[in-house]
């Protein structure tokens, strides 16, 4: 089997599989949901209540099962394929689309997924210019467009980022500059060695400028205020999701691909054989640092972008 044929087999396992249900439609759908099949970690309990409330409002008001996860919308600029997705975003894509597969045969309103997109930030906090955002974001957006032909008619995939909840870049800046001055007046924050660790991965060095951590911290946090991000997905009728745990946060960790816990934005897609077939994986910089790849030339139809004539083989 050739890398070609193996995407494309999975892409066509996407689409709709009659189930039978054995017991009630919210147990069903909460039993797919929170499936260990896909699941990387367990869950607290405030977790387990707080999807099930969500599943409840959904099937009260006959809506879709709302998915969101938020995630920088960026590639990291340490990565060859930065500024634009690649093969990482469609392998997460699909491992989604198998985990929420279920709903969708059972339910008639169906699954919709958003990527909760981080945009506005990442010039003025990571030195990623606009330009590449636009970049990513529009690729992104042509990665979704490919996905629809092959999901079931009831799975629908978006992006919504934060920046264009904002009627203008003016709306926005004000928006952060007075969550900035609240932090401030609070006492401004706190800064750990992994803090540090993290914005020295994420954040493009400027020739001969020294990065200011602690600014670099506030704009964070300031960000993650503004009052036009959380209000969009944290909702009682939208179940959150993320790669990893954070704490106590009522998300469910998934991982991006079965083998992998790797952000997709941070990485970039690996197939490795097994056998006569292969398995996705997401290596980060580290890894395909250490990793020994060969490089297959592919084409599938429909797939646009930079990133998607070619892709490593371990």
């Amino acid at each position: 089997m050739t890398a070609k044929e193996y995407i494309e087999q999975r892409l066509e396992g996407m689409k709709d599989k009659s189930i039978e249900p054995n017991m009630k439609l919210a147990d069903f759908i909460f039993a797919s949901i929170m499936s260990k099949k896909f699941r990387k970690y367990s869950v607290n309990p405030a977790t387990n209540d707080t999807v099930r409330k969500a599943i409840e409002l959904n099937i009260g008001n006959n809506e879709p099962i709302k998915i969101a996860i938020p995630f920088g919308t960026y590639k990291l600029w340490r990565l060859e394929e930065s500024p634009e997705p690649d093969w990482a975003e469609l392998f997460t894509m699909i491992y989604y689309a198998y985990w929420l597969k279920p709903i969708t045969t059972v339910y008639e309103p169906g699954v919709w997924f958003d990527f909760c997109g981080d945009d506005a930030i990442l010039e003025l906090m990571n030195n990623i210019p606009e330009v590449d955002t636009e970049r990513y974001k529009k690729v992104f957006r042509e990665l979704i467009n490919f996905m629809g032909r092959y999901l079931p008619e009831n799975f629908k995939y978006t992006l919504s980022p934060v920046g264009e909840r904002y009627s203008s870049r003016e709306e926005f800046l004000a928006d952060l500059n007075e969550k900035i001055k609240t932090l401030e007046q609070n006492g401004g924050i706190t800064l750990t060695e992994r803090d540090i660790e993290m914005m020295r991965f994420n954040i493009i060095p400027k020739a001969d400028t020294e990065t200011d951590f602690k600014k670099n911290r506030v704009l964070h946090d300031a960000y993650m205020a503004v009052s036009k991000r959380r209000a969009h997905h944290k909702r009682p009728d939208k179940i959150l999701i993320s790669a990893t745990p954070f704490g106590d946060r009522t998300s469910i960790p998934l991982g991006t691909t079965k083998a992998s816990v790797v952000k997709f934005q941070t990485g970039a897609g690996v197939l490795k054989r097994n056998n006569d077939s292969f398995v996705e994986y997401i290596y980060s910089p580290s890894q395909l640092e250490g990793g020994k790849f060969q490089w297959e030339d592919i084409q599938i139809e429909g797939l646009t972008g930079k990133n998607f004539s070619r892709i490593r083989i371990a």
